[in-house]
């Protein structure tokens, strides 16, 4: 199976790195440097912080800014709606910016949340016995 690492620009990889430890990610620290922090998001995902000088690097133009329109929603799964009300209260508690109310659909129920350089994220809970049926 391949990893997948999604790299987001950050203004203070400071205030990043502790909203992401916030929410009960761990960074590898053998990964990070002053200019990147590796959240561990699963044993297959990892969210690389990165500096927003460090992020233009990457790119042959300019690199959009989150705060002003998010250019990705990045969405999870959780285990259960309560796990989706957590961790968007977590988000909240550490700084992140409210999205959208929760979504009750046929069988998902969403939360979402911007971290605090505005990058969108959804976090989704799936009735799976709904989705076998």
């Amino acid at each position: 199976m391949s990893m997948l690492f999604v790299k987001l620009p950050v203004r203070d990889l400071a205030t990043a790195r502790a909203f992401y430890e916030a929410l009960g990610f761990r960074i590898e620290e053998t990964s990070s440097d002053e200019g990147e922090a590796a959240v561990v998001l699963g044993d297959e995902l990892v969210l690389s912080l990165q500096t927003r000088e460090r992020f233009a690097a990457l790119l042959p133009g300019d690199a959009g800014d989150p705060a002003q329109a998010p250019t990705a929603v990045h969405a999870l799964t959780a285990d259960s709606r309560a796990e989706v009300d957590d961790l968007v209260g977590k988000a909240a508690a550490a700084g992140g910016r409210p999205g959208l109310p929760p979504r009750e659909e046929d069988a998902s129920y969403t939360g979402s949340f911007a971290d605090p350089d505005g990058n969108a994220w959804e976090i989704v809970w799936i009735d799976q016995l709904h989705v076998i049926n």
